[in-house]
């Protein structure tokens, strides 16, 4: 498929004007909005896949990586892979060939799968891997 020019132009600017926006809406949300506690950890004394992505979402937005990863690992690991894909897409719209072979290898994407799993088991059990 061929792309016009202006196609080409919004591949790179919508998303980093979507991007520019959800910060901003991103930063106002968490300085302003008080979250309940989540109910696995409150009634269950268990930490859900979900617990600690606020706090990630928030390390992320204050360039704290490695905090990111210690309160969810699953946002910026996801982050990556959608930046990944985008990039894909965009060489793809600019008419360049480029793929990363991971991304579309079922295997990889298992394994990524059972880590997760593993993870997210072991952290209601290793306090060093559970968020703070």
């Amino acid at each position: 498929m061929k792309y016009k020019p202006y196609q080409k132009v919004l591949v790179v600017v919508i998303p980093l004007a979507g991007i520019a926006l959800l910060m901003v809406a991103a930063r106002f949300i968490l300085a302003h909005v008080t979250f309940s506690t989540c109910p696995a950890l409150q009634y269950l004394h268990i930490y859900c896949p979900g617990c600690g992505s606020t706090r990630a979402v928030q390390a992320l937005l204050s360039g704290d990586i490695l905090l990111a990863l210690r309160q969810n690992i699953s946002v910026p690991v996801l982050s990556v892979i959608a930046a990944l894909y985008y990039l894909e897409f965009a060489f793809k719209v600019f008419g360049v060939r480029f793929r990363i072979s991971l991304l579309h290898d079922v295997k990889w994407m298992v394994c990524l799968l059972v880590l997760w799993f593993v993870y997210f088991f072991l952290r209601n059990f290793v306090p060093a891997i559970a968020p703070i």
